[in-house]
């Protein structure tokens, strides 16, 4: 049964065709909370490298798009009026810092609250107290923060001791 509209009859609606529209109505609700699955929804999302799948709940693939990348630049040392981008990285004193957002800087009390985020601080350490190890001489167990010199690959690299391995202080990865 269709839905019958006063308008559409050009008439009031008799007691029966107001109950056959409710009825009508209420067979396609009951349709509807009975059969949820009617509608294709997302059902998995895969992300392999910097490729995201969407995969529907009946199987149906939705597309592979590429994942946007983050294009962090080390800049070195902090400087006074230097232009920085987002996603800049400097030092300063003894943290690693990351730019938030494009901007010129003027005075580094300014620029650090509404410009950088630290994401490391470095211990104060003294050149001279510097280890030197090869990756088969890593002590396993030192001080959390420890500071030493990795040689024996292409160049000699900075490493510190996270409080459980040795890893990589510019590039973050666990040797």
């Amino acid at each position: 049964m269709s839905i019958i509209y006063r308008a559409e009859k050009g008439s009031p609606l008799s007691v029966e065709e107001i109950d056959g529209n409710f009825r009508d109505l209420e067979t396609r609700l009951k349709t509807l909370e009975e059969h949820p699955e009617a509608v294709e929804g997302i059902g998995k999302v895969q992300v392999e490298g910097d490729q995201l799948t969407l995969i529907g709940t009946f199987g149906t693939d939705f597309g592979t798009f590429a994942l946007p990348k983050t294009s962090l630049r080390f800049r070195g040392k902090w400087f006074l009026q230097a232009l920085y981008q987002k996603h800049d990285i400097v030092t300063h004193e003894e943290a690693l810092y990351i730019c938030l957002k494009d901007h010129t800087s003027v005075l580094w009390d300014q620029d650090r609250v509404y410009h950088w985020q630290e994401i490391l601080s470095f211990p104060k350490f003294h050149p001279t107290t510097l280890s030197l190890y090869e990756k088969a001489t890593l002590p396993n167990e030192v001080t959390l923060g420890t500071l030493a010199i990795l040689v024996g690959e292409e160049s000699p690299i900075l490493i510190f001791f996270n409080g459980k391995r040795w890893q990589y202080l510019l590039k973050g990865e666990i040797l």
